[in-house]
């Protein structure tokens, strides 16, 4: 139950790139194909009147299904503003220029040289090996056993392929020009398989460099342009060190399902770290990153969340985090996303891709646009600008919305679809259930497929769901399987993934 199956396997529908398993089985979603969306769901727009979704001011239910092999339990107080207008918008990819590229370089290096990406050298290398055989930071989550799988062997196949041909020595510094080539193919990018920012191509629709400001280790960036043929999306990458935050560590924390002493002490360390005070402001932060958009005059952006980050300015280790590399900086990781009326972008991370579930999928080609920037007593450590995109259309001005009773059953339906996906029939027969509990309600904005247009998406109303899943055996044990975000259309209900890949 708790690897799901990373492969979307689903019928072509409507010939428009929507993709939909299979409609549910409770009603028929009839659709204007003139227009993609049902005709009853297309209203005036209305400045004046909340949209009555019917959301109770405390929810505390149970909802089973399948006789109880899925319950959905809630105990929760939605706190969702007024909403009035939720249109859909239409978006396609934008491609990255050298114009701003060159405006973007120039900002970040600040009048410092660029210079090519350096080879890790053979000690570099074995010393993150070492860590690896130590199972520091990142790798302590396999220290309770999982040390001796073929996956743990793989990947010290692998780094000792980097460390043969790796250089002995540091080059020299190779000045370089902010414009598109080739991409190139880092130690990190080899050594993990995937990568938003190299592709096997001789396009020139990459670059990576590094900063000389003369530090401990200079800042990093990347690029990489939208590319149909590769599927790559445009994004746009400045670090400084190793940072990060609480929306990166929470899915750590509760994703620990191999409990063990070493890696329950390196989370807990973390989690300290992540309680201490910041060098500046919330305000500071806030203020700072906006007039660092004003400055790179980009525009149609508000901030969808404000929360804690740590780091350290000289470290580059992969693990994080370790003894030899303590965090030593807090401060503040601000989320801006475009915006749909009067609801905020989101941006999913790892959603589940299953296969062959008895509902609506959506699997856009890219996932909404999102800036992120970290920022310390010491100014801008991160700036992240992922999946650029441009609106390009309005297809509805305004929407009518699933009520909550309406969505609620849509949520627990996709659960026992969820459930079933991954052998869940086995699971079943052994008298094992499987329990959802409410632990955060939002309506939000997402992208799904364009009606007939595969290469763009609609960005849509959506409501963002997440559980706490766990698992109780015939026995009356109980097993952590961490969590689960669903996301769900709100105009249809149908589930909305992404792009297999991307995450």
């Amino acid at each position: 139950m708790k690897n799901k199956t990373y492969i979307l396997v689903c019928l072509l529908c409507l010939s428009s790139g929507l993709m939909a398993c299979a409609k549910t089985p409770q009603e028929e979603i009839v659709v204007d194909r003139s227009e993609g969306i049902p005709k009853e769901s297309i209203l005036e727009k209305d400045d004046d009147v909340p949209k009555d979704l019917q959301i109770p001011d405390h929810w505390h239910e149970k909802i089973e299904r399948s006789d109880g092999f899925v319950t959905l339990e809630a105990d929760y107080s939605p706190q969702i503003p007024e909403i009035y207008n939720t249109p859909v918008d239409v978006y396609e990819q934008s491609v990255l220029t050298n114009e701003l590229l060159e405006k973007l370089c120039d900002y970040f290096s600040d009048g410092n040289p660029l210079y090519e990406y350096p080879k890790m050298t053979k000690d570099e290398l074995e010393s993150e090996k070492a860590r690896m055989e130590n199972y520091e930071g990142t790798w302590a989550s396999l220290s309770g056993g999982l040390g001796s799988t073929q996956y743990w062997q793989d990947q010290l196949s692998k780094m000792d392929q980097l460390i043969d041909e790796a250089p002995e020595k540091a080059g020299t510094k190779n000045s370089i020009k902010p414009v598109l080539m080739e991409p190139v193919q880092t130690e990190r990018d080899f050594y993990d398989g995937v990568s938003d920012y190299y592709y096997d191509t001789d396009e020139k629709l990459g670059f990576t460099a590094k900063i000389d400001k003369e530090n401990e280790k200079n800042p990093l960036i990347r690029a990489i342009s939208y590319s149909d043929k590769l599927g790559s999306t445009t994004n746009f990458l400045y670090s400084q060190g190793t940072f990060i935050d609480e929306e990166y560590l929470m899915p750590l924390i509760h994703g620990n399902l191999d409990s063990n002493n070493k890696n329950d002490a390196w989370l807990k360390s973390l989690k300290e770290h992540m309680e201490e005070i910041p060098s500046l402001s919330e305000e500071e932060a806030l203020n700072e990153a906006k007039a660092l958009l004003d400055k790179l005059s980009i525009k149609g952006f508000e901030v969808g969340s404000c929360v804690k980050a740590i780091g350290n300015r000289n470290t580059e280790t992969w693990v994080l985090w370790d003894e030899d590399n303590p965090f030593n900086e807090v401060g503040f990781s601000i989320y801006f996303y475009r915006t749909l009326g009067d609801l905020m972008g989101y941006s999913q991370r790892s959603p589940e891709i299953l296969e062959g579930i008895p509902e609506t999928v959506y699997a856009p080609q890219f996932s909404s646009e999102k800036i992120q920037i970290i920022i310390t007593k010491d100014g801008v450590q991160k700036f992240a600008w992922t999946n650029m995109s441009k609106k390009i259309d309005t297809v509805a001005n305004n929407t009518k919305l699933l009520s909550f009773d309406e969505i609620k059953e849509k949520l627990a339906d996709h659960l026992l679809y969820s459930a079933l996906s991954d052998d869940g029939d086995e699971l079943k027969d052994t008298g094992t259930k499987c329990i959802y509990n409410v632990t955060n309600i939002q309506i939000r904005a997402a992208n799904i497929n364009a009606f007939e247009e595969p290469e763009k998406v609609w960005l849509v109303p959506v409501w963002v769901f997440n559980l706490e899943k766990t698992g109780l055996t015939s026995d009356g044990e109980v097993l952590k399987w961490g969590t689960e975000n669903v996301v769900l259309n709100a105009i249809d209900g149908g589930f909305v993934s992404i792009k297999q890949g991307e995450g």
